[in-house]
């Protein structure tokens, strides 16, 4: 049973902290929310020719005015603690800003190998290693309205595609299949600049559509034998998840910090275009990054 009112009082406190620290700073350091200085993350705009962000989540650079490519960090230090390289490349192109309106499409990949070996706690039963490889194929289309100078709103939609194929050979059975799952997700974000070097923010997420695993493969019992496997797994129903995630992101020559807490079914997997279901972090949907611009 899902019970994130719990949580309440470390939502409260976050939120709470971010005010406190815009408060505290000297109106000398205030200077980097402008209308060329925007947000980049869950928005239409991207970076500018030349320009360069260097964060915790993500490095990016601006090809040209209209197109950025980014790596994020996430998929390269799990592959980097399972000794495997886990490359990962999204491109953004803003292709119109005008006026009031900016949107945006991106495309990216994901892909790495993962290896398990897994000890039987029967003695008798021999150990045996799995393998398993996985292409993560994200794709979203994104709007930004400027409303006023001091608010501005941004929509979107991410479809993530999603194939592994894995090899496992216990008990002499080799086992070899593929398994792909399908997820749409929208999102929506208030932007609200309160200050030159503070915008709060109110992002809500939700998935309308995720797709039941589905996984097919061969049983292979010895030379002579074998089998063809097929079967829909239902194991987390994610459809109709939804988020709520007040935040914030202070912004100053260079240095910038991006924060975020709420509630959510989900927490948004950044750089794979995944979700993962929220009891896992007791319900607590978060937003975080650290990054310099230049």
């Amino acid at each position: 049973m899902r019970e994130p009112i719990r949580n309440l009082p470390l939502v409260v406190a976050v939120a709470g902290a971010v005010l406190a620290v815009n408060s505290a700073l000297p109106n000398a350091a205030r200077a980097y929310h402008t209308s060329k200085e925007r947000l980049l993350d869950s928005t239409a705009y991207s970076l500018y020719r030349r320009e360069t962000r260097i964060g915790i989540m993500k490095v990016s650079y601006g090809i040209i005015d209209q197109l950025q490519v980014t790596t994020y960090t996430m998929p390269w230090i799990l592959g980097a603690a399972l000794e495997d390289v886990a490359p990962n490349l999204e491109l953004k192109s803003t292709f119109f800003d005008k006026r009031r309106l900016a949107l945006s499409a991106s495309f990216g990949f994901a892909t790495g190998k993962v290896e398990v070996l897994t000890i039987p706690t029967n003695p008798l039963e021999e150990p045996f290693e799995s393998k398993v490889l996985y292409l993560v194929l994200p794709m979203s289309l994104a709007a930004s309205v400027r409303i006023n100078p001091i608010l501005r709103t941004h929509v979107g939609g991410m479809y993530t595609s999603v194939t592994t194929t894995g090899d496992s050979q216990t008990s002499g059975n080799a086992i070899h299949g593929t398994a792909a799952v399908d997820l749409l997700q929208l999102w929506g974000m208030l932007e609200w600049k309160v200050s030159r070097v503070t915008a709060l923010t109110l992002t809500v997420r939700w998935v309308p559509y995720a797709a039941d695993p589905i996984v097919r493969g061969t049983l292979q019992i010895d030379p002579d034998t074998g089998a063809i496997i097929g079967v829909e797994v239902d194991i987390i129903d994610l459809n109709h998840a939804a988020a709520i995630i007040p935040g914030a992101v202070f912004s100053w020559k260079r240095a910038n910090v991006r924060v975020g807490l709420g509630y959510g079914d989900f927490f948004f997997v950044e750089g794979l275009g995944l979700v993962a279901p929220g009891e896992l972090l007791q319900y607590l949907s978060f937003e975080f990054d650290v990054f310099v611009r230049f």
